[in-house]
């Protein structure tokens, strides 16, 4: 009984490991569909705001901004990218789900 444990253990653990990155877009695209950023940003492509994309080309690489932007998304922007582009306060999310947001967002 116990090497049939050790083999069906040891048979799911590919199975987890490609699961983990899915799942962690997967939790990042429901929080940012539940929370409306869905309203304003699109993945690939500008909407309304930048894309989620555009967002991380620009940010990820500066690890500056991994710590600014929960403010920036807590207390809005302006100006960041052109004019056309304002984001109004985001002040119901907790920490937690901003620092998920950022992690999320900087991944793409």
């Amino acid at each position: 009984m116990r090497t049939f444990v050790w083999i069906l253990a040891a048979s799911a653990l590919p199975a987890l490991a490609v699961a983990g990155p899915g799942d962690d877009f997967d939790r990042g695209y429901k929080l940012a569909d539940t929370k409306g950023c869905l309203e304003c940003h699109a993945l690939g492509y500008s909407y309304i705001g930048p894309s989620f994309s555009a967002i991380a080309q620009r940010y990820r690489r500066n690890p500056e901004y991994r710590e600014r932007l929960p403010y920036v998304i807590r207390g809005g922007s302006a100006g960041h990218w052109g004019e056309r582009f304002v984001m109004w306060p985001q002040v119901r999310l907790s920490d937690a789900e901003v620092r998920q947001l950022v992690d999320w967002v900087l991944s793409q």
